[in-house]
């Protein structure tokens, strides 16, 4: 079970000082690191897997999200956490065996549904799928 009232900074042991990073992105991912796993959005979890920090926590909880709404978007726009998760190194996905049937079948369901989203996000997230394939062979 999945400690959703801890936060990244927590549960990986960092010292993260209130308003550590000062303003722009790295004030956000500052917030991101001391927030509750429970609060973070799909923006916040992007900015988190993109940096790779605390990704045995947060793998979980993003393909949680993907799979209820596959191109759950933030400040990038729809297919932003997917575009994110897919982009983690694959051997963090191979540490639980859980994982990358999870994200097979997210990712199938997006092939699915990539023509609902608006053209000018479409193309990009089709690429990311398509990558996808030489990548985890799925």
């Amino acid at each position: 079970m999945l400690p959703l009232h801890a936060s990244v900074a927590e549960l990986e042991g960092l010292d993260v000082p209130s308003g550590a990073y000062g303003m722009g992105s790295l004030a956000w991912l500052s917030r991101a690191l001391v927030s509750p796993l429970g609060q973070l959005g799909p923006a916040d979890l992007r900015l988190l897997l993109g940096h790779g920090r605390g990704l045995r926590w947060l793998l979980p909880v993003a393909l949680e999200r993907l799979e209820r709404e596959p191109f759950a978007g933030g400040d990038h726009g729809p297919g932003e956490l997917l575009t994110a998760a897919l982009a983690v190194d694959p051997a963090a996905w191979a540490a639980d065996p859980s994982w990358l049937p999870r994200l097979a079948a997210v990712v199938a369901t997006a092939r699915a549904q990539v023509h609902v989203l608006p053209e000018r996000v479409r193309g990009r997230v089709a690429g990311d799928l398509e990558a996808v394939r030489e990548l985890f062979g799925f």
